[in-house]
């Protein structure tokens, strides 16, 4: 099965049914709906392709209520799918509890998270493969969340597009639903997908996943509305609830350019809704009072169609000069050089006095004992993701060259902690050229510069709709701060340094084979066990350090666990990073 076809075929037929009901085609309202989908779920190409998408996320490694990771699922990963594939067909798929978890929030709270199972992440992935060509074909323009090839930059782009001084929309609504993902009404929710979906046996199955429950320790709390944040499928559905908002301030938009310049001769104002997953913006091009006259609409309706609550005290309305604050920026106006105001957003302070704060920790004095390549790791992969979200702010050269300053000499100071000597040392042992820059660096790795990112100004663009069209390319963006921080801490302290140690002593080559090896592509090993040596020091020495490819690593291990035991000459089966200690 060409799984692209089919979806890009799922997207025709379902934007074929809302362009054309007017031709007696799809007389009734029914006729809009999609059937015989169910196959689909457990087709096992379909299932295959979805564990494959599961296993690529960086969460794969996190196990759900039952404990298994997907590493355990993959040991049996055919007779696993094959399994799932059964009870799928036969309807007798249960899914688990989700497991409960808590992130902290920006204002110190803890966001709860419900992490299913990996057997059910993978079903979850392959309802959504189902489900999302068919409702991409009817969701609103402007919204953004949590869809195909689109992301924040394309929202903030939306804004700074409206508040211009050609479009003039000064006015902004900052809208906020409280407990959004806690509080979704799981029957209204199945009569929006009932709207476009007639397979009551997909239908059954999304139900299932809405009533799992959460476990929380020993605990099992059933769950009467909300969708579980960190569930694969509860973006989609947050989106398909929320795009009956969408719909309603939509019939707003649906004036041409004339038409919304003779409603603002007569003083009646015009919106323009941006919607980035439960966040969201409504822009007036009238005066407050008429802002303050949508604010009433919407609270309405999200009580009384959506059984939503806008909360009182975060959903303010605010005039573009004063500034306010959406997806991580601050978003006002200011005048430039000729005095004109225009629109612009940027990094608010208590961001970036946050990177510092995180900066200072991954090079706190008393993580001196990890590797220095663990923490140039830590602090590249931190500051390339964020500087990567925040390239395109008005103050971002400002912000990021002060950044860079504070992270070199951060780094500089912890260097000469951890070989207890000076600066001027430390510059001559470890100070690089590297891409064209000066900077820290070690055996081929370098600090990263926040300034080496490509600041430009956003731009609108036009979005390519990826089940369109035959090998549409698909990219869905990475939340910023969605994987938690690495501070460069090492499970065996100082590894990193040692492992490049013994690569570059054998020459990035295995020695018992002589292929060529990459970082991630070779183990080290003992040549003679740990357990001769007085202290896992002495067993780390160089000489008693060799690499070998995973090839040559694994048929070693499996030798030795069939009982033939390594003499003095032999590398041992352990690799370097989880040494074994036998006992006797």
């Amino acid at each position: 099965m060409n799984i692209g076809e089919r979806q890009r075929k799922l997207y025709l037929w379902s934007k074929q049914r809302l362009d054309e009901p007017q031709k007696g085609l799809f007389a009734s309202q029914k006729d809009l709906r999609l059937f015989d989908l169910y196959h689909l779920v457990y087709e096992s190409n379909w299932l295959r392709a979805a564990h494959d998408r599961v296993a690529a996320n960086a969460g794969s490694k996190t196990a759900g209520c039952d404990g298994i990771t997907m590493a355990d699922f993959d040991r049996d990963m055919e007779g696993n799918l094959r399994k799932l594939a059964e009870e799928l067909r036969t309807q007798t798929f249960a899914p688990y509890p989700a497991r409960r978890t808590y992130i902290p929030k920006k204002n110190g709270k803890l966001r709860p998270l419900g992490i299913p199972s990996v057997r059910d992440r993978i079903v979850q992935e392959a309802l959504r493969m189902v489900l999302e060509p068919i409702f991409e074909a009817e969701f609103y323009e402007l919204s953004y969340g949590f869809r195909p090839n689109r992301s924040t930059h394309d929202a903030l782009a939306r804004i700074i597009h409206m508040a211009s001084n050609s479009c003039r929309y000064f006015w902004v609504v900052e809208g906020d639903i409280k407990s959004y993902f806690d509080t979704i009404h799981h029957r209204k929710l199945m009569q929006l997908l009932r709207r476009r979906i007639r397979d009551r046996k997909l239908l059954r199955l999304v139900w299932r996943f809405l009533k799992a429950g959460v476990m929380e320790g020993s605990v099992l709390t059933p769950t009467d509305q909300g969708t579980p944040q960190g569930g694969i499928i509860s973006p989609l559905l947050a989106n398909v609830y929320l795009h009956e908002l969408d719909m309603f301030m939509g019939k707003q938009r649906k004036f041409t350019s004339q038409q919304r310049k003779d409603r603002r001769s007569r003083g009646v104002s015009n919106v323009e809704h941006i919607r980035y997953a439960d966040d969201f913006v409504v822009m007036c091009n009238g005066d407050r009072e008429q802002a303050e006259a949508v604010k009433q609409e919407l609270h309405t309706f999200l009580s009384e169609e959506l059984k939503l609550t806008l909360s009182e005290e975060k959903t303010k309305i605010t005039h573009v000069d004063d500034g306010f604050r959406f997806l991580g920026f601050d978003i006002t106006r200011h005048p430039c050089s000729t005095g004109i105001k225009i629109a612009k957003f940027l990094i608010p302070n208590d961001v970036v006095k946050k990177v510092r704060a995180t900066v200072q920790c991954i090079t706190a004095p008393g993580t001196c004992n990890n590797a220095v390549v663990a923490k140039i790791g830590a602090l590249n992969r931190y500051l390339r993701g964020w500087g990567n979200y925040y390239r395109h702010a008005f103050n971002a050269p400002r912000v990021f060259s002060k950044l860079d300053s504070l992270v070199f000499w951060q780094m500089a100071h912890w260097l000469g902690r951890k070989f207890k000597c000076q600066i001027p040392r430390i510059m001559r042992r470890f100070y690089v050229r590297h891409d064209g820059r000066m900077t820290l660096g070690t055996d081929g790795l370098a600090l990263w510069r926040l300034s080496q990112v490509t600041f430009g100004r956003l731009r609108k663009r036009i979005i390519e709709q990826p089940y369109a069209t035959p090998d549409a390319t698909l990219k869905r963006e990475e939340q910023l701060g969605s994987r938690p921080v690495w501070y460069g801490t090492e499970k065996r302290p100082g590894i990193g340094d040692l492992r490049r140690r013994v690569m570059a002593q054998d020459k990035w080559m295995c020695r018992n084979c002589g292929k060529q090896v990459k970082h991630d592509s070779c183990e080290i090993d003992h040549i003679k066990p740990v357990s001769r040596f007085s202290s896992i020091e002495a067993a780390n020495r160089l000489e008693n350090l060799q690499t070998l490819c995973l090839d040559c690593h694994i048929a070693k291990t499996q030798q030795n666990t069939n009982g033939v035991r390594p003499t003095d000459g032999e590398p041992d089966a352990g690799k370097l990073a989880r040494p074994v200690r036998r006992e006797g």
